[in-house]
């Protein structure tokens, strides 16, 4: 594996960076998106010489991103955001659909939702089924774990 310099260091100081957005320790939600931007920068960097340990991060900070910008209601800058999560997810999933599937799911939802913010319901609706297609799939190799999942989306999807 080739090493980035301070490869540690950097991975550290991106997963604190965003230990602290998930604990809500930032005063202001401009501070919560710095960091957020921050951390996927330096999970960016890391990826490009390490795809299979940062990829993953980088999709999980896109992610997050997305939902702090809706949050925001900066639903263009979020959709951004979204889709190239979304677009990680697919790639990972694509290698280790037991690892990401249920990730991009997710990640297929708050696409979903954002795209409904930004009144386009026809291709909101179009994520959320990809959504439950997913999840149909996932609950059929382990009801225990994702059948719940499966009908919190399905009456979501119901209720729009």
């Amino acid at each position: 594996m080739v090493r980035v310099p301070d490869e540690d260091d950097a991975s550290r100081r991106a997963r604190l960076l965003m230990e602290r957005v998930h604990l809500g320790e930032w005063e202001r939600a401009a501070d919560a998106l710095s960091a957020e931007r921050a951390a996927i920068a330096i999970y960016r960097r890391l990826a490009a010489v390490s795809p299979e340990l940062y990829l993953p991060e980088v999709a999980t900070c896109l992610a997050s991103l997305g939902v702090t910008l809706s949050e925001l209601d900066r639903h263009g800058e979020a959709l951004n955001a979204e889709r190239e999560a979304v677009s990680l997810y697919r790639r990972l999933a694509a290698t280790s659909a037991d690892r990401y599937l249920a990730d991009l799911a997710d990640a297929l939802i708050n696409l979903g939702t954002t795209l409904a913010e930004l009144d386009r319901p026809a291709d909101a609706l179009s994520a959320e089924r990809e959504a439950v297609a997913v999840y149909r799939r996932l609950a059929a190799a382990s009801p225990g774990r994702y059948l719940t999942d499966l009908a919190d989306v399905l009456a979501e999807l119901g209720g729009t």
